[in-house]
């Protein structure tokens, strides 16, 4: 995407990297994602100082100075709102389409308006997680065969399922079903309402997925 979409003719410089430019024009936002070493890095700017840094992998805008400039291959410039929201709500759209079951949550994202963010459309809570999917396949390997085929028996019976805690890359992960019960004023009869809980060792917060087919899970809430 053309830097100029971004960046500001009289606030740049001839001899500055596209990238830093992108940084210091305080109209922009103040990370930016690059490509080096084949790898996506994310690039921060302190307001206050003006220093600009590198982001430590699980670190929120912490890392060290940054000033090799030379090493980046690729800027990867940020998407227009309205562009990224369409992108994501139609990601979402494809995946639901796909569903053997309905419920509440999928008859919303069917109903998504594209223009709109997905928090504008209530299909999250606007976090960090959002349009990232987790596979039932990849939760198989940690939670076991047994796990995974009870959950998917639970699924086509249309029936309540809770598994007992898994380990999940370092957390404790949590498999669920819920189905309609009689004078349940949020899901009709025939509804399945499942979820992927992905908490802290030993806490009861973490990240928070719902089933959106058969196969997937998508990011909804972070707590």
């Amino acid at each position: 995407m053309d830097i100029d979409e971004y960046t500001q003719k009289e606030t740049s410089y001839p001899n500055m990297h596209e990238a830093e430019q992108f940084l210091r024009n305080p109209k922009n936002p103040s990370v930016l994602q690059v490509i080096i070493e084949k790898k996506k890095r994310t690039l921060f700017i302190n307001r206050d100082n003006g220093i600009i840094g590198i982001k430590i992998p699980q670190k929120r805008n912490k890392g060290p100075v940054f000033s090799s400039w030379d090493t980046i291959s690729k800027v990867c410039y940020p998407q227009p709102e309205e562009e990224r929201n369409e992108k994501l709500v139609r990601k979402y759209q494809s995946l639901a389409a796909k569903a053997t079951f309905s419920n509440p949550y999928l008859r919303k994202v069917k109903a998504a308006v594209p223009g709109k963010s997905l928090y504008e459309n209530g299909l999250t809570t606007g976090v960090p997680i959002e349009g990232e999917v987790i596979t039932l396949e990849a939760i198989r390997k940690w939670c076991g065969d047994y796990t995974y085929s009870q959950f998917q028996k639970a699924l086509k019976e249309k029936r309540q399922y809770r598994s007992g805690r898994f380990n999940f890359r370092g957390y404790d992960g949590t498999l669920w079903l819920e189905t309609y019960q009689e004078g349940d004023s949020y899901m009709k009869p025939g509804d399945i309402h499942g979820g992927f809980s992905k908490e802290r060792r030993n806490c009861l917060n973490g990240f928070y997925y719902l089933l959106i087919n058969d196969s997937n899970f998508i990011g909804y809430d972070i707590d």
